[in-house]
């Protein structure tokens, strides 16, 4: 049963909790509340996305890229 041997080293060793699954969990309860029941999927990966980059301390630069001529 080669198949079922790899199949089930595969499935096997995949934690039923993880840490960090639970912590991505939390944080969407915090950003979906009763009043922000209607946020898209899309709206809330990005909102998502951004809690990260903000709590990690990676700041968003949106003149990063542009030349000098654009900024004119």
């Amino acid at each position: 049963y080669p198949t079922i041997f790899k199949l089930a080293l595969d499935i096997l060793p995949i934690q039923g909790s993880a840490v960090p699954c639970e912590c991505v969990f939390s944080s969407a309860k915090e950003t979906t509340t009763d009043r922000r029941s209607r946020i898209s999927p899309e709206l809330m990966e990005v909102l998502q996305m951004l809690k990260f980059s903000i709590r990690h301390g990676r700041h968003l630069d949106f003149m990063e890229g542009l030349s000098k001529e654009a900024e004119i």
